[in-house]
């Protein structure tokens, strides 16, 4: 295990993991003082990314109150935390007390070159997890494209529930004028595209849905 120091993490609560490019000024973007690393197989990795997990309590042991992270009042520890690599990619993750992945982060690409120049002299760890959950993998959207797409899915879902057919009507009609399926099929069809093969042909229904949202907060 090797200790790294001064980095930026933006450790948040998402089955998704942003690149450094696609982080925002609302997120939760910290200063680490200090981070102890860990190797791991490429297999691994790819589950600590892609999946909800649980670790055993003799890493937990391993790395508590090993991190610290600067605040504004100082600097204060992290109960569990960590960052696993492969050494081709690196991850942080945050767990609670029971070692569960709560919170995960990619770095910034230039610290994490930096500190893959130097994963190659740590000795690989074998470590015991069990996997949670499978998280979606949404890599092939932006992370503008993914809120579109969870926010359409959600005013579908809400229309849909309220029996506000007419309103699922005019989105549907707004991507195919002249398709006569019933209210039912079209809310189907426009929930299982949005879902599974979401594309820019689908902000123009977001852009509808905003502008409506905006009239009503005027009005």
């Amino acid at each position: 295990m090797l200790n790294v120091y001064d980095i930026i993490l933006n450790l948040l609560d998402s089955d998704r993991i942003y690149e450094s490019f696609e982080w925002n000024k609302k997120d939760n973007i910290e200063h680490i003082k200090k981070i102890p690393m860990v190797r791991v197989t490429t297999n691994v990795l790819d589950d600590i990314i892609n999946s909800t997990f649980i670790i055993d309590n003799s890493f937990l042991n391993d790395i508590y109150k090993k991190s610290e992270v600067y605040t504004d009042i100082g600097v204060s520890k992290i109960d569990y935390s960590a960052l696993f690599t492969d050494t081709y990619k690196v991850v942080a993750v945050e767990f609670n007390k029971e070692g569960k992945s709560l919170f995960k982060s990619y770095l910034l690409l230039d610290e994490e070159e930096e500190i893959l120049d130097l994963s190659n002299q740590i000795e690989l760890k074998n470590i015991n997890y069990k996997v949670l959950k499978k998280n979606k993998n949404n890599c092939l959207l932006t992370r503008e494209e993914e809120f579109r797409k969870n926010y359409l899915l959600k005013e579908l879902k809400t229309a849909y529930k309220n029996k506000k057919y007419q309103k699922i009507n005019y989105l549907y009609e707004e991507i195919y004028p002249n398709d006569k399926n019933d209210s039912v099929n079209k809310y189907k069809i426009l929930l299982d595209e949005i879902e599974n093969n979401y594309s820019n042909k689908y902000d123009k229904l977001y852009n509808i849905v905003r502008l409506t949202h905006k009239k009503k907060t005027t009005n």
